[in-house]
């Protein structure tokens, strides 16, 4: 079976050619800007699987989302990023059945590590370094243009600190780097697979905790002292666009879990539409929302939090 036969069996809403229908507007933003207009797809946390099976996170049908996301990030965008947890937990099976796929985008593409995508303590196998993720996929940290847009994209996920925790910092270092950058760039984008920002709800506990950056308040900072007019993060599976009281930032929803979507950022001369593409067709999206609704609490939760900013987007 091809590339092209997986996505249409597992309920590929754009096809392996990715012709359907644009989706639905999540925001509209003033900043940023360019002229000529440019496209670019966001593809955060495929978790791809190989063998895995069911979960909120829709193990099986991983491979066939990201697959769908590369297929219709070549029909519409000009680059694209993949927004860290590439992978189910690191494996080596994982990190080339991502590759497999990967090898089909056709479009300028950038990828930053999740903490799913490094080594970590409690690993039953020999997960690849962050060195050997940046010799897969590109250099970290990275300054990359696209359009009138400077990309730049961080590594919150690797740390001697972070091997026991889902968590993620920037780190002193990269700090530095990032306020060098921005303070060059007309237009930067921050990219980091840990958000910044907060959800407006605020859900407590140690687990959301490690959803945002640890040393969030310091990376803030730096956007606003710098006026940087967006961030762009994953992790939480949950789509949102949320001021740090001065530049905003958009959470992008995960390819594997409810609502099985990725995010086009389309980006003109007057501002920004930010663009929900879903991957799955009706009934794909169902399978996702019950696997959520009857699974862990976390995952009914992030369910949840999804559906209300959902609600009349997606359709019926």
């Amino acid at each position: 079976m091809t590339g092209a036969d997986r996505a249409e069996a597992t309920g590929g809403a754009g096809g392996a050619d990715g012709k359907a229908a644009p989706g639905p507007v999540f925001a509209r933003l003033d900043r940023p800007r360019s002229d000529p207009a440019v496209t670019l797809a966001v593809i955060a946390d495929p978790h791809v699987a190989v063998a895995e099976r069911g979960t909120w996170k829709v193990y099986h049908r991983t491979l066939a989302r990201l697959r769908t996301a590369v297929a219709v990030a070549n029909a519409r965008a000009d680059a694209a990023l993949i927004a860290g947890d590439l992978t189910r937990d690191g494996h080596p099976a994982e990190f080339d059945a991502v590759d497999d796929a990967l090898a089909d985008l056709s479009v300028p593409w950038r990828a930053i590590p999740g903490n799913h995508d490094v080594p970590k303590a409690f690993d039953d196998h020999a997960t690849p370094s962050v060195e050997r993720f940046a010799e897969r996929y590109g250099p970290l940290p990275f300054a990359w243009e696209v359009g009138d847009v400077t990309l730049l994209g961080l590594d919150t996920a690797a740390g001697d600190d972070l091997r026991d925790t889902w968590g993620g910092r920037v780190g002193s270092a990269q700090r530095a780097w990032l306020a060098e950058r921005l303070a060059d760039a007309e237009r930067p984008v921050v990219a980091v697979h840990h958000p910044v920002a907060r959800l407006p709800e605020r859900p407590e506990g140690d687990r959301w905790r490690n959803f945002r950056l640890w040393d969030a308040d310091a990376v803030a900072g730096l956007l606003c002292e710098h006026d940087a007019p967006l961030a762009l993060s994953g992790h939480q599976h949950v789509p949102a666009v949320v001021s740090h009281g001065g530049p905003a930032e958009l959470l992008a929803p995960a390819t594997c879990s409810f609502p099985q979507t990725s995010v086009h950022l389309e980006v003109g001369p007057e501002g920004t539409t930010v663009r929900l593409v879903p991957l799955a067709d009706p009934d794909g999206v169902a399978e996702a929302h019950g696997l959520a609704r009857d699974g862990k609490p976390l995952g009914r939760v992030v369910c949840e939090l999804a559906e209300r900013r959902l609600v009349g987007r997606l359709g019926d």
